[in-house]
Order: C-alpha cells, then sequence, then structure tokens
C-alpha cells in the first residue's frame, strides 16, 4: 500500500538514498575484502564460538517460521506473515551485530539522518538483519559443499550437512574399530563384518552428528574469511547492499510492507532440509 509522500521529502528521501548508493563500492571494499575480513572476523572469537553451534539448533524452528510466514501470506493474512517472518530464532553473534552497525552507521548513516531518512530506524534494523542473514547463508552453503566433500571423501555417500553425515561416520567408525579388534586380526575381521557390520549405539551417534554439527558450525563462522572477499570480487554484496538501499527507500516512500525477498536464506534451509530428508531415509532403510 502507497502512502502519498510531499513532494519536497520525496525528492529528500530520493537524494539520501542515492548518497547511500554512491558508497556502497567503497564500503564492500573495505569491509568485505581480504583485509577488512580479516578484521570482521575478529568478533566471531570469544562467546560467539558458543552461540554458533547453539544457532545451528534452532535452524528447524527458523524453518518452520518462514514456512508459515509464506503460508499466511498466501493465505492472505499478508501483514501477520510479515510479521512473522521477521521473527529471527537465532541468537545474535558479535558478527553479525558489527556487520549491521558498519550497514547502519557507514554505509546508511542513519545515525546521523534526520526526518528525511530513507527509513525508521527500527525499519532499518530489520531488513539490515535480513541482509546480515542472507550473508551468513552464503558462508553456511559453503560449509554444506565442505560437508558434502567430506561425506563423498570419508564415508562416499551424499551429505549436505552434518545431520547426514554424523549417524554415517559414527556407523563407520564403529566398522573400523570392531575390523581392528576382530580376535582373529583384521584381514579376517574385514571379512566377517562385511557380512555381519557392526552395531553403533545411539548415544553414540548422537554425540558424533552432534560433534560434527559443532564443527561444522564453527566453519561456516569463519568460513566468511574465503566467500566475503569472493563476493566482493563478484560483486554480489554490492548487489545485496543495492537492494537493500532500494528497500529502504520505498519504505520511505510510502510502500510500508515492502520486502528485501533475498533468495541465500531460502537456499541455505532448503539444503538443511535435504540434509534432514536424507537422514530419515537412511534411518528408515
Amino acid at each position: 500500500m502507497m502512502v502519498p509522500l510531499d513532494p519536497i521529502l520525496r525528492a529528500a528521501v530520493m537524494t539520501r538514498a542515492a548518497a547511500c548508493r554512491a558508497r556502497i563500492p567503497a564500503f564492500t571494499a573495505r569491509h568485505f575484502g581480504l583485509a577488512g575480513a580479516w578484521r570482521l572476523h575478529r568478533e566471531a572469537l570469544g562467546l560467539d564460538l558458543l552461540r554458533a553451534p547453539l544457532n545451528v539448533l534452532l535452524v528447524g524452528p527458523a524453518l518452520f517460521l518462514r514456512i508459515a510466514a509464506m503460508l499466511l501470506r498466501r493465505l492472505g493474512f499478508a501483514r501477520s506473515g510479515t510479521r512473522l517472518e521477521r521473527r529471527n530464532p537465532f541468537l545474535e553473534t558479535r558478527l553479525a551485530r558489527r556487520i549491521a552497525d558498519l550497514v547502519l552507521s557507514e554505509l546508511l548513516r542513519i545515525d546521523e539522518a534526520t526526518v528525511d531518512a530513507p527509513a525508521s530506524r527500527e525499519r532499518a534494523h530489520h531488513l539490515i538483519a535480513e541482509y546480515v542473514a542472507a550473508r551468513h547463508a552464503v558462508a553456511e552453503f559453503a560449509a554444506a559443499l565442505v560437508a558434502l566433500a567430506a561425506g563423498l571423501v570419508l564415508v562416499q555417500a551424499l551429505t549436505p550437512g552434518a545431520i547426514s553425515l554424523g549417524p554415517i561416520l559414527a556407523k563407520e567408525m564403529a566398522q573400523r574399530e570392531a575390523v581392528e579388534g576382530f580376535w582373529l586380526g583384521s584381514a579376517l575381521g574385514g571379512l566377517y563384518h562385511a557380512w555381519f557390520p557392526a552395531d553403533v549405539s545411539w548415544t553414540r551417534t548422537v554425540a558424533t552428528t552432534f560433534a560434527v554439527m559443532i564443527g561444522f558450525a564453527l566453519l561456516a563462522t569463519f568460513t566468511g574469511l574465503v566467500t566475503d572477499p569472493l563476493q566482493e570480487l563478484l560483486g554480489l554484496h554490492r548487489r545485496r547492499l543495492r537492494r537493500l538501499v532500494d528497500t529502504l527507500e520505498r519504505v520511505a516512500l510510502g510502500e510500508s510492507e515492502a520486502s528485501l525477498a533475498l533468495p541465500d536464506p531460502w537456499v541455505a534451509r532448503l539444503v538443511d532440509l535435504a540434509d534432514a530428508v536424507l537422514m530419515a531415509m537412511r534411518l528408515t532403510r
């Protein structure tokens, strides 16, 4: 729904948005290039090393919220769907907060803004949080590729994440231990356990899966050291930030329900869903 805006205020909003767009190339080069990525990721040291694994456990609720929000909008409850979509179940990390603060203060300069700002500070916070989530989703996707490669190398199976890799890895470890500890030697042990695979306990499966989840959560946190400079080189950060500024401009011009709607978080959640489906299929065979 568009709300009419005074022509003078409209011109001021468009001028401010244009100034924000002009700052984007220098901003991304400064903070997402090689040197900037190293500076940013120093923020991840400390309690973020605990928050990252905890956020992995919240992937399921996050996916449920996004699906529920989409269904509400399809059923005609656009406002309720938008409110639900803005709910973020994840724990805020220092790294995410630092990126949001930089966008807010250096790029958008909301702190310096008067009434002709591109959008209200609160609305800007929601949209910036969505942008930061999209940036992290790319790091999650890169970690999923590592999980996929690890599964192909270690257990010769498709494992797009820790949930599918953990149980297979636990079973493989139990199998190797049983072969090596066989009372007639490992050669005969290999033959015996090829016909009679070793059992793996649920406690070991859960413990191994949880350990792998922690490892990949930390990997996703620091994958940005590679993905941020790469995205800067490809212009992806610039495109996302231009989309952010465009959306804030639309909100300020009266389109109150304007959404950033970046696809990256959906891609990451679909990878998580595929990971869970693969695990369920293997457990029910």
